[in-house]
């Protein structure tokens, strides 16, 4: 997948056209697929893919050096706008998105802010803040 945006980069913040406020950067662990690029994701206990999602490039890159599976892997930056596109496009299968995730954990709320896919699109198209989901939140969803 390949997407162009405009906007210049500053200090991991984007400036893009003048009507837009400015828009925090988020990393993900991708490699370039056959078709399109191919982001990592991992198996949530039991409720489906987790796609992990970070704020800071060094916290993506201790993860994708603990957690990538083989080689080819790396850090990929997105601005909001490639991340909506990545959810509700090629991901829109994945059920959950971590928030700055700890590598070998897979309990869901005790390794991250983990929230709905939903809920984390809303948030990165500034209609609501994240809505965190709790391990209590994380076992209602599952009925």
């Amino acid at each position: 997948m390949t997407t162009k945006f405009g906007g210049e980069q500053q200090g991991g913040l984007v400036t893009s056209a003048p009507e837009r406020h400015t828009s925090r950067l988020h990393y993900v662990v991708a490699r370039d697929g056959d078709k399109e690029l191919e982001v990592l994701l991992v198996p949530l206990e039991g409720k489906g893919q987790m796609l992990p999602v970070f704020s800071a490039g060094w916290a993506a890159s201790g993860y994708l050096f603990a957690e990538a599976p083989g080689g080819g892997w790396y850090v990929k930056t997105c601005t909001p706008d490639e991340l909506v596109f990545l959810l509700v496009g090629p991901c829109a299968g994945v059920e959950w998105v971590a928030l700055d995730p700890r590598p070998g954990l897979r309990l869901g709320g005790e390794a991250a802010t983990v929230m709905p896919r939903e809920n984390f699109v809303d948030y990165l198209l500034g209609l609501t803040r994240p809505l965190m989901a709790s391990r209590k939140r994380l076992r209602d969803y599952r009925r």
